[in-house]
């Protein structure tokens, strides 16, 4: 009887103790989530407030079946909304390292409103009109909006005086459905004297201005539906959002509940922010039209703006120096009704000399003039612009970033001539290098016009930026390069790019004994890594290289300030090449966008610095030594990826990172901090396979944290039109594990008939093994067995607990022919004491067999 008793126990023990998935244990109960504000029951709960403060900015819109609600600033805060009640049950908040992302389910597009509130935003659905009950449980029902999706915004509330009518067809359910060509079009119509303003283009040349009252941040999203490329501009006040949806060449404006969305079908389409709102443009060498068509180039050069604005003219050095001393001696002359003309004159004829810091110097002395109030527009724009213009470019060229802002400003695309200014003002900031380099290369020609002194100060530098970080095709703009050691520098880098290394680095050797310092210290780090890209040297040898530089060793002087950063980039790429990420991120940490190294170049240091951490087996891929990575611990790993994905801009490639980290969190046993990382991702990934893939991982992590209703909702979210074979599997397995944790046997069952994996087989035993189907989970885990154990050899601590596991669910099947065979086969092997002892304990109660007789 107490044999009976014990054999009993053995046979259940696997279920609970050996299972892969810890789904045995009770789920975790959901926290209240008191960071929303509910109004009326947990059923039928139809309003939800957003806890955003007015410094946050705001869009919404619909995404397919989705109503997505964009924040401009991360709110860790609303992660406790996700899994909200009644109309809102399903939503999913997902903050991103700027800005948070809210989804929620609502197929039928019932009409929603979004009003603005002192603490924050309130979005509310109807409480009648599109709620019924339905075999007990609330639902939305069909409505003449459905497929719509816009009502109304209102700065009043709780209900605002905006209706909304809206024609378009209805939306799938399908979260890949929906496609740009169906885009659903709304428009709103007022009641009452409180109607409201809505967003409304403003065409102008160049670009195409969406004015806001208080305009919030402007970043990029794919589509959760689509993967579609959406440019975003927030709004913290109520704006009304855009009525309709409009679509011009390389773009689409959608419509939305607030703020701007627009789908960017061009990759040279961009949003910027400005004062009075969010300025979509084109930036490219051939750019599509956007806005107003932008004046004619053809023109003479002293008949243009920059021209008439610096001061500039067709004159040698020696003319110009000679009209600068004679401004200057004007202006010491001047009466103080003629000191403001004299001034500008003088300044003017500094800049056009190349005298920049003298410049810059006269007109930080003049004040800036403010038109009245009622002066006309047309008047005071005028009598600014030529001054903001030349103080702007005086500063930049003196050095002074901060008093160069004014080129940053949108409105300077509505005059091409000063293209070329705002990709100085990019390059000398250390902005997106594409972008600079594709408004240097479109000002080349330009640029080489000048007068000698200003042509000299920009042209090299412009060139020497292009062939570093330029396309092909913006390079063929600078051919032929000028002749003159200016540009020595930029044609060796030309020389490498073209594959010519040898010559280039003679040439790179020749110009480290430059007289120029910067030109030589700029020499000296290009040669390590044209040679370090060559396989010239090996990278420890090209980071004790960069070292002595940084250091001025071997009678080298130390790389100038404005090198250091290229050089410390260096050094940090050669560490990462010799399996030494924390130590490259140590050498980064600190390191600012400048000219040499603009801020996308430095986010893709610490991003091959991640990448190394996370997937850390590349070294054979890379061609590295065996046992040249850094001993770090999985721990350690995980921090310093969370120290630096911040340095990382959003995107597909900071979504790869971020699978592979929370693949790192989950096998050190942070599964909820991995839900998020994987959460994250998903947000970032255009593709729908790669998508796919992120909700399934994602629904691991939610299992392990007890979130059965995460894992649920990702699984159904988890779709492609081509899903390969294995991840299809991986889903089927997972829902399986979910239908498990929620007692549903059979659907699990049925899920995993066809599953032959090692998972499948595992979790199908469990299923058996939980019903007491103890002839079925032989069969199942006997599969798994006969390709898990050796025929000889030592037992690893899975194998014997697999053989464990086969042997007690043979004895409480009374399958004696499968535990004699599997005695057999273990010929004698330990399975550990305790267990060796148990087995025999089994073997005891074996019948004896005919032939023992």
């Amino acid at each position: 009887m107490v044999s009976c008793l014990l054999l009993q126990a053995l046979v259940a023990a696997p279920a609970t103790a050996e299972g892969v998935d810890g789904l045995q244990r009770a789920p975790v109960a959901a926290v209240t989530q008191d960071a929303l504000g509910q109004k009326g029951d947990q059923n039928t709960q139809t309003a939800l407030f957003l806890p955003f403060d007015a410094q946050t900015g705001i869009a919404a819109f619909w995404s397919g079946p989705d109503f997505i609600v964009v924040a401009d600033q991360p709110v860790p805060a609303m992660m406790r909304a996700s899994g909200g009640t009644g109309v809102f049950s399903g939503l999913t908040v997902t903050v991103l390292d700027y800005a948070t992302l809210l989804r929620i389910p609502l197929p039928q597009h019932p009409a929603l409103r979004l009003s603005r509130q002192k603490e924050g935003w309130q979005l509310q659905a109807p409480e009648s009109a599109f709620l019924q009950k339905k075999d007990g449980q609330t639902a939305l029902a069909p409505s003449a909006a459905a497929g719509g999706g816009v009502a109304s915004t209102s700065a009043s509330a709780p209900v605002p005086a905006a209706t909304s009518t809206t024609t378009a067809p209805a939306t799938s359910a399908s979260a890949g459905s929906s496609s740009p060509s169906s885009s659903s079009t709304a428009t709103l119509s007022f009641t009452g004297a409180a109607s409201l303003h809505t967003i409304t283009a403003q065409p102008a040349p160049g670009y195409v201005l969406f004015p806001l009252q208080q305009p919030g941040h402007e970043f990029e999203l794919p589509d959760p539906a689509t993967g579609a490329r959406l440019l975003i501009a927030t709004s913290r006040t109520a704006s009304g959002g855009v009525a309709q949806a409009q679509h011009a060449v390389g773009y689409s404006v959608r419509p939305t509940l607030e703020g701007v969305v627009v789908e960017a079908d061009a990759d040279q389409i961009v949003m910027q922010g400005a004062a009075k709102g969010a300025v979509l443009h084109a930036v490219s060498l051939h750019p599509v039209p956007v806005g107003l068509p932008l004046p004619e180039q053809g023109v003479e050069a002293s008949r243009q703006k920059d021209w008439q604005w610096f001061g500039l003219q067709e004159a040698s050095p020696a003319t110009l120096a000679a009209e600068r001393e004679e401004k200057l001696a004007a202006l010491a002359k001047a009466s103080p009704g003629q000191k403001k003309a004299a001034t500008f004159a003088a300044a003017q004829a500094a800049f056009a000399s190349g005298a920049f810091q003298k410049a810059a110097a006269l007109l930080a002395d003049m004040p800036e003039t403010t038109p009245d109030s009622g002066s006309a527009s047309a008047a005071g724009s005028a009598t600014l612009r030529p001054e903001i213009a030349l103080r702007a470019a005086s500063a930049l060229l003196a050095g002074n970033l901060k008093g160069a802002q004014a080129l940053a400003a949108p409105e300077w695309i509505s005059l091409p001539e000063f293209h070329l200014w705002q990709g100085l003002y990019g390059l000398y900031a250390g902005q997106n290098s594409q972008r600079t380099a594709i408004l240097l290369a479109a000002g080349f020609a330009q640029a080489q016009r000048y007068p000698a002194p200003l042509r000299d100060r920009i042209v090299p530098a412009m060139a020497l930026y292009i062939a570093r970080y330029g396309t092909p095709a913006t390079v063929r703009t600078m051919e032929p390069l000028p002749d003159g050691p200016a540009y020595d520098l930029p044609r060796a880098l030309l020389q490498a790019r073209e594959g010519k290394t040898e010559t280039a680095r003679v040439a790179l050797e020749n110009l480290t004994a430059s007289d120029d310092a910067q030109r030589a210290a700029i020499a000296r780090t290009e040669i390590v890594r044209l040679m370090q890209d060559a396989d010239l040297i090996a990278p420890d040898m090209a980071a004790d290289v960069y070292r002595k530089l940084l250091k001025g060793e071997n009678g080298a002087s130390p790389a100038p300030a404005d090198i250091r950063t290229l050089t410390a980039v260096g050094l940090a790429h050669a560490l990462i090449r010799n399996g030494e990420p924390k130590v490259a991120l140590s050498v980064l940490e600190g390191l600012q966008p400048s000219a040499d190294v603009p801020e996308d170049v430095l986010a893709e240091a610490y991003r091959a610095a991640l990448y190394r951490l996370v997937f850390n087996g590349a070294s054979t891929s890379l061609g590295l030594p065996p046992g040249s990575e850094e001993e770090l611990s999985v721990t350690q790993r995980t921090a310093l990826v969370a120290q630096g994905l911040p340095h990382v801009p959003d995107g597909a490639e900071k979504a790869k990172l971020l699978l592979g980290y929370g693949r790192l969190l989950l096998e050190a046993g942070h599964a909820d901090t991995a839900a998020t990382a994987f959460s994250q991702a998903i947000a970032m990934q255009a593709d729908p396979q790669a998508r796919a893939e992120g909700e399934e991982l994602l629904a691991q992590a939610a299992m392990q944290a007890h979130q059965l209703a995460l894992a649920q909702m990702a699984l159904d979210h988890a779709v492609s039109p081509l899903m390969p074979d294995d991840l299809a599997a991986r889903k089927a397995y997972d829902a399986a594990r979910v239908a498990q944790a929620r007692g549903e046997t059979e659907k699990a069952q049925a899920l995993l008939a066809h599953d032959e994996s090692d998972a499948g087989l595992d979790l199908r035993g469990q299923l058996y093994e939980a019903d007491h189907r103890w002839a079925d989970a032989v069969l199942v885990v006997g599969r798994l067995a006969s390709r898990g154990l050796p025929q000889d050899g030592a037992l690893t601590e899975a194998q014997r607990a697999l053989a464990f596991r086969l042997a007690t669910d043979a004895a409480a099947a009374r399958d004696w022919e499968t535990l004699h065979r599997l005695k057999d086969w273990l010929a004698g092997r330990t399975l550990g004491r305790e267990r060796d002892a148990l087995f025999t304990l089994l073997l005891r109660q074996m019948p004896r067999s005919p032939a023992s007789h």
